[in-house]
């Protein structure tokens, strides 16, 4: 356990598990966010954006979606290194 001394006084094991059910609720968002570009264009980002690039597919409203996707995919994966260090966090905080 981690002396309390050398946490900021905000920082707590209610603090930090709270923090952590609002990463997993982000975390479904996003995955919802994915899941609805895979259903409409039925291939992979990579795809999408090679399609974009070679221009068989039209750029509007298309790029939008390709950013969107991107970003999504970006901050899932954030939000997993987060829940990663959360973790490893709650584990030095339990009581």
């Amino acid at each position: 356990m981690i002396p309390t001394r050398t946490l900021p006084p905000t920082v707590t094991f209610e603090r930090v598990k709270k923090l952590g059910g609002d990463l997993v609720s982000r975390e479904q968002l996003l995955r919802q966010i994915i899941e609805r570009f895979e259903r409409k264009y039925e291939f992979s980002l990579e795809e999408l954006n090679r399609r974009l690039e070679t221009r068989q597919i039209a750029e509007h409203p298309t790029w939008e979606d390709s950013i969107e996707w991107g970003n999504a995919v970006d901050q899932l994966s954030q939000i997993q290194l987060m829940q990663s260090i959360l973790s490893w966090l709650i584990n030095l905080l339990k009581p």
